[in-house]
């Protein structure tokens, strides 16, 4: 598949904001990407399963897993601030 210079100047300015400068240059590196996707077009995918990564590899991370070294009270008395009912008090602000 090729793009015309005609094909090239519909696009450029009915379908995008780009400005050309020079008309032959971009009609040549249109063509040339479009013969790279013809070319992806002759690759047979068949019978290849769809895949979302190139890597097949399983979870290479460390396992996650909860610790709970600290209660939240110990938390909240650590912070240094008043406590009422299990929550830090914070001074009134609506006078």
């Amino acid at each position: 598949m090729s793009l015309t210079q005609e094909q090239i100047k519909k696009i450029v300015s009915n379908l995008s904001k780009v400005s050309l400068k020079d008309e032959k240059k971009a009609l040549k590196n249109m063509n040339k990407i479009l013969g790279y996707m013809d070319l992806l077009q002759e690759v047979g995918t068949e019978n290849v399963e769809p895949t979302i990564s190139v890597i097949n590899k399983k979870n290479i991370l460390r396992k996650d897993f909860v610790e709970n070294k600290n209660n939240a009270l110990e938390l909240l008395k650590s912070s240094g601030q008043k406590i009422i009912n299990n929550s830090i008090a914070i001074p009134n602000i609506m006078k």
